[in-house]
């Protein structure tokens, strides 16, 4: 017997002892997840713990959070974009912190949370980019706190283009999706 049939011997035995198939199914099943090896380490979940964009995510919640609080009182033009910057976010950083536990009745109210929080950062749209350029001296009459206002805008910005990347990114991908198939 050389190394080629004692490796294929001890695979067969192995087989045998796990699940009873044959040994060519279990060969085959065997190909078949070496073929496909990419897509199964794409669906193992990450080890548990914190990674760098989520503590970004988390110090940007409580950034939002605190300049709201901080800045309550020092937007006469709209009243409403601290109290935007104060529930987007608390309701964030609990809908993702809410994500991670499994619960049937907690997913329920994350799925809640995400829904409002659509609808809060729609209104927040409306609120913020209706003012602006708006007069950031509280000498000069009606005025926003320049760190509350830019925070705003800017978040708002930024999550807009990352909703428009990934359209595109999506879109291309369901034209070429045939592309990456294997024949």
């Amino acid at each position: 017997m050389d190394d080629g049939e004692k490796k294929t011997k001890t695979k067969d035995i192995d087989v045998e002892k796990q699940g009873g198939e044959p040994p060519r199914a279990a060969l085959e099943k065997q190909l078949s997840i070496e073929e496909n090896e990419p897509l199964e380490k794409a669906k193992e979940k990450p080890p548990p713990g914190l990674n760098g964009s989520l503590i970004m995510l988390y110090l940007l919640f409580f950034v939002m959070f605190a300049t709201g609080w901080i800045t309550l009182n020092s937007c006469s033009i709209n009243r409403l974009i601290p109290i935007y910057l104060i529930v987007a976010g608390s309701v964030g950083a609990l809908a993702k912190f809410l994500s991670k536990i499994k619960n049937k009745h907690l997913f329920n109210l994350t799925v809640a949370l995400v829904i409002f929080d659509v609808v809060w950062h729609l209104l927040g749209t409306y609120w913020v980019y209706r003012e602006y350029q708006p007069n950031y001296d509280p000498k000069q009459g009606k005025y926003c706190n320049r760190t509350a206002y830019l925070l705003s805008f800017w978040v708002l910005t930024f999550q807009y283009t990352l909703l428009t990347f990934f359209i595109l990114i999506s879109g291309c991908y369901m034209m070429m999706r045939g592309d990456f198939k294997k024949k």
